[in-house]
């Protein structure tokens, strides 16, 4: 057990150069009170990107949401969802932010902008 705080600090070390955050599997919306736990305490250390991996669709974690509002707070607070269940057959299809062709890359800051899902192939961002 670490505590959420010495996490942030270990992920955002000065030490090493990143782009910004990248959290994935099992799956992070399974414990969705720790996730936006984990996701504030990276915001309130200066980290101004993350992107999320799930297994689930983003439509489906907007449902979820309406009975677990920490999902729908990590929605908006993150910045790029990558969505959909790996599919090993559909492996060959992958982008470069994908395992396979089912899955999206989700630009959520945009989304929440246009008021629409906006796909993008591309994830810039900086993290102090």
């Amino acid at each position: 057990m670490v505590p959420v705080g010495r996490l942030a600090e270990a992920l955002l070390d000065p030490a090493y150069e990143r782009d910004g955050v990248s959290i994935h599997g099992g799956e992070p919306f399974a414990q969705p009170e720790g996730l936006l736990a984990l996701v504030t305490a990276l915001r309130e250390r200066g980290c101004a990107h993350i992107l999320v991996y799930s297994g689930y669709t983003y439509e489906r974690l907007r449902r979820v949401a309406l009975r677990r509002p920490a999902i729908g707070a990590v929605l908006e607070e993150i910045d790029v969802l990558i969505d959909g269940p790996f599919i090993a057959a559909l492996a060959d299809g992958a982008g470069p932010w994908t395992g396979s062709a089912n899955q999206r890359v989700i630009d959520l800051a945009a989304t929440r902008r246009r008021s629409r899902l906006v796909l993008t192939t591309t994830a810039r961002w900086s993290c102090p």
